[in-house]
């Protein structure tokens, strides 16, 4: 009787040993599988971080926006680079995208929030980056656009040697921090006319030109997370 009784107990703990085992491998392998498939389920997200030319874009070519539904519009306009820096972390971080664009700069220049240095702007666009960067976040730093003059602020003289200076800054500050760079200026300034409505925003032809540029630059961001 006894002995049948350690038998059927040691048979019992066995049987437990087994279950809290096989039990362990199902748990492991659920969260393994589930890891996985979240992976390849979550959409991959690209913003667009910017003023009135990144908030406008989707509106003057939607089909543009609608065949990269992955991008992610955050263009506000009239924000200087000190009220983008403020907001990155809501509208870029908060997002987890794997790519942020910046586009930024030329409300600076036009003194939307009063005087600001050009190394001063440089260094908002480029903190941007770097909040951005710490996030396993991929860095795109756009070329402010070319400008034939600042419509909304006569006061503003050589605004379009202001971007040059600008630019100039952000090429070196890129190549330091392993930012990519992307330059709608060089690409842009010989048919401003065609591209703006003002000597600065882009009008439609404008904004298809820059899809012409940035379309390479998507490409190579989304195989690389593919």
């Amino acid at each position: 009787m006894v002995k049948n009784s350690l038998k059927t107990y040691k048979n019992n703990k066995k049987s437990k040993s087994n279950y809290f085992l096989l039990l362990a491998i199902f748990l492991t392998y659920t969260a393994f599988y589930s890891q996985n498939n979240s992976e390849k389920m979550s959409p991959k997200k690209i913003v667009l971080m910017g003023n009135s030319i990144t908030e406008y874009w989707q509106t003057y070519t939607p089909l543009f926006f609608e065949e990269n539904s992955f991008l992610i519009n955050k263009g506000i306009s009239g924000q200087t680079t000190v009220e983008m820096l403020s907001r990155f972390n809501e509208d870029v971080i908060n997002q987890n995208p794997q790519a942020v664009y910046i586009l930024a700069g030329i409300n600076d220049i036009a003194q939307n929030s009063g005087y600001i240095s050009i190394d001063d702007i440089s260094t908002n666009i480029i903190k941007m980056g770097l909040l951005a960067q710490r996030n396993n976040i991929k860095v795109v730093i756009c070329s402010v656009m070319p400008v034939t003059e600042i419509a909304w602020n006569e006061k503003i003289k050589n605004a379009n040697q202001k971007v040059i200076e600008l630019n100039h800054q952000l090429i070196n500050k890129s190549k330091k921090n392993n930012f990519t760079y992307l330059d709608y200026y060089s690409k842009m300034k010989d048919e401003l006319n065609s591209l703006t409505y003002d000597g600065l925003h882009p009008n439609e032809k404008g904004y298809i030109k820059m899809n012409e540029i940035i379309k390479k630059s998507l490409k190579g961001i989304m195989n690389n997370f593919n």
